[in-house]
């Protein structure tokens, strides 16, 4: 089995990437996400998370972003590369691994086949 390490480079940390994906990244949704991806450039799929103040207090938050990130690391062979992806939960969405793994799989190819049409 392959080591699935959640490193830096699989995740999207800078501003200017963020603003990228913002301003000209495709998306798709569910009842769970929205996921917004933009071409990157790379070989690799990497990840950022956008989670709204309005979602609740900084330990919410931050679970939220644990969950989404860890079902980014165990799928993130089975998505696109090349593409950097910007995961929103939505309000009141309960949100489980195997849930976003889900919505992953179904929302980033959708996403990115977007992206590239554009």
């Amino acid at each position: 089995m392959t080591k699935q390490r959640a490193t830096r480079r699989y995740r999207v940390r800078h501003r200017a990437d963020f603003a990228r994906v913002f301003a000209a990244g495709q998306s798709a949704r569910d009842e769970l996400v929205t996921v917004m991806a933009v071409a990157n450039g790379l070989r690799q799929a990497r990840l950022g998370t956008a989670v709204s103040k309005r979602l609740g207090g900084a330990v919410r938050r931050n679970r939220m972003k644990r969950l989404i990130r860890e079902a980014f690391r165990l799928i993130r062979c089975e998505l696109p590369g090349g593409y950097d992806y910007v995961v929103l939960p939505r309000s009141g969405a309960r949100l489980t691994v195997g849930g976003l793994q889900e919505s992953l799989r179904r929302l980033a190819p959708r996403a990115a086949d977007k992206a590239a049409t554009t």
